[in-house]
């Protein structure tokens, strides 16, 4: 009995890489997304912090200071808003482009599963034919 090959392996082959691909870029974006969000978490914990300690304060310098810094802070925040903004939509691009790998994926892993079921029912059919053929032929023999 013959082996069964499926003839667009290498093509499957192709896409798994690319799904792996899309996967591995996905993660990254995932990742570069929670590293925004983590720093903005960070700058939030800096400004409450930053509020507590000036409750005491009367120097005027200081206070002054102290709102600058805010200031920076509140400038920071804007500016990783931003990147974040752009993270999250470079994020579902990504994601758009691993749902799109593994559509194409499972579609030829069908058709080769098709394909499959196929070539075991014509093996079988071929056994078949060929047992029948020799119980047929040592009937006519005796």
């Amino acid at each position: 009995m013959q082996k069964f090959v499926f003839n667009m392996q290498k093509i499957l082959n192709l896409r798994k890489f690319e799904e792996k691909q899309a996967q591995a870029e996905l993660g990254k974006a995932v990742s570069a997304e929670a590293r925004i969000q983590d720093t903005l978490d960070l700058l939030a914990e800096q400004n409450v912090q930053t509020v507590k300690n000036s409750k005491g304060i009367k120097d005027v310098l200081e206070l002054h200071n102290l709102n600058n810094y805010l200031k920076l802070l509140t400038q920071r925040k804007e500016q990783l808003l931003k990147e974040l903004a752009q993270a999250q939509l470079e994020t579902e691009q990504k994601r758009e482009k691993m749902k799109d790998a593994m559509l194409k994926v499972k579609a030829l892993e069908k058709l080769k599963e098709a394909r499959q079921r196929d070539w075991a029912l014509e093996n079988k059919r071929k056994e078949e034919k060929e047992l029948d053929d020799i119980v047929n032929s040592k009937q006519f023999r005796t």
